[in-house]
């Protein structure tokens, strides 16, 4: 009988290619600058010539959700405090007298009352989350006073540059159709609203003189009288269309105008005619 003959595994005549390794880029120049991104964005609007001006989302809804939950937390947390004073109020001994303990935080600091300390604990957590309430109050607050709204111009112009250079992506640049939520940080305003109101207050009171100074000029008394009229009333026209009508309310106004005219008219009659 013959012998098996053991099976050997065929040999296969092949290779494996070794893996492509992808080429290693060279290294960047570093000595060049490239202004890209939001690198790009952000020396854009930091440039004080250039028409794009920082317009940034205030968040006013967010905010609002975020100062309703936190305040509807600290509303949760006050009632279980008026539950545990209630509480420990009534376990007062000397409430079966018709008396009140005088209150000791250092005697229930140290009390094994489980109450007590559930209490403490809880005045901890309320510190915790007022804290957080006045924190994002406070923030809310000062965008409102520390900003101004966007104007048309200003978002229009943002838009343009945008499209011009697209330095983000599209989605990232969405923010700028927010609209009213759209603000500008500072009140660049307030500098040219302070020198109108600064330059009305220092040009009323020449106006106000100045028939004074015609009287001399006008023969008749009735030509006398009208020219003061005319400067009265462009110097209403002047404090009722700017910010100095803040100044005074409305009926100090109307008694400084009537003293105004009667003195004016004073003056009038006592300065001699000539025809």
């Amino acid at each position: 009988m013959a012998t098996p003959q053991p099976i050997t595994p065929p040999k296969w005549n092949c290779q494996i290619a070794p893996t492509q390794q992808p080429p290693v880029p060279d290294a960047p120049d570093l000595s060049q600058r490239t202004i890209a991104g939001y690198e790009m964005l952000a020396l854009e609007i930091s440039a004080g010539e250039s028409p794009v001006r920082p317009l940034y989302r205030k968040f006013e809804y967010l905010n609002h959700r975020i100062l309703l939950h936190l305040q509807d937390e600290l509303c949760e947390l006050e009632e279980q405090l008026r539950t545990l004073d209630e509480i420990i109020a009534q376990m007062d001994p000397a409430m079966a007298e018709g008396q009140r303990s005088p209150a000791s935080r250092r005697a229930e600091t140290y009390s094994n009352s489980e109450i007590h300390h559930r209490r403490t604990n809880l005045l901890g957590r309320i510190f915790l989350k007022t804290e957080q309430y006045n924190r994002a109050m406070s923030a809310y607050n000062n965008v409102g006073k520390s900003a101004s709204s966007a104007k048309e111009e200003d978002v229009r112009a943002y838009q343009d540059w945008m499209s011009r250079h697209a330095p983000v992506h599209e989605m990232e640049a969405r923010f700028l159709q927010a609209g009213r939520d759209l603000v500008l940080p500072g009140k660049p305003d307030e500098a040219g609203a302070s020198s109108t109101k600064q330059a009305a207050l220092a040009c009323l009171p020449a106006g106000l003189m100045l028939p004074l100074l015609l009287f001399s000029l006008i023969p008749t008394l009735l030509g006398r009288l009208v020219v003061t009229a005319l400067i009265a009333g462009g110097a209403f026209i002047v404090a009722a269309t700017t910010r100095i009508r803040h100044l005074m309310p409305v009926r100090e106004w109307a008694v400084c105008g009537a003293a105004y005219m009667l003195l004016m008219a004073a003056i009038a009659g006592c300065v001699p005619l000539h025809g």
